[in-house]
């Protein structure tokens, strides 16, 4: 393995990678430059490399501390509980609403309840009793 690889892999495996902008990779790709000749056309893979490393390495990490807080959010029960009670409260007042609309829309047109249904069966419930008393 030659200098330049050594370098890389000390490189790629410390835990900095994530934190590394492109500047910061033109610097490092000009001191290895110092320190050990590369070619224009080294320099430039080098520094893609570093680079693409560099976002996979914050795309990871990111991807890890979001399932971390999740987890403690899991753990403690506030993920659960929270999207529970905002999906019950969502619920009821759609449901609500919806309610409303139809109550008002059955009231414009005229339409009897079921309050006002029921107690009319009962009425003709007594008035066919009567009438059968009478015959």
């Amino acid at each position: 393995m030659n200098m330049l690889e050594l370098i890389k892999q000390g490189l790629f495996s410390s835990i900095g990678l994530a934190s590394l902008t492109q500047e910061k990779v033109a610097e490092i790709v000009s001191e290895v430059g110092k320190h050990i000749p590369l070619t224009e056309q080294q320099a430039k893979e080098f520094a893609n490399e570093m680079n693409e490393r560099s976002e996979q390495a914050k795309k990871t990490f990111g991807e890890q501390f979001d399932k971390q807080v999740d987890h403690a959010f899991i753990q403690m029960g506030l993920v659960k509980n929270e999207i529970r009670k905002a999906t019950e409260s969502a619920s009821d007042a759609f449901n609500r609403a919806v309610e409303d609309q139809v109550r008002a829309a059955l009231e414009k047109i005229g339409a009897a309840s079921t309050e006002e249904v029921e107690a009319l069966k009962k009425r003709v419930a007594i008035l066919e009793s009567k009438l059968e008393q009478i015959s």
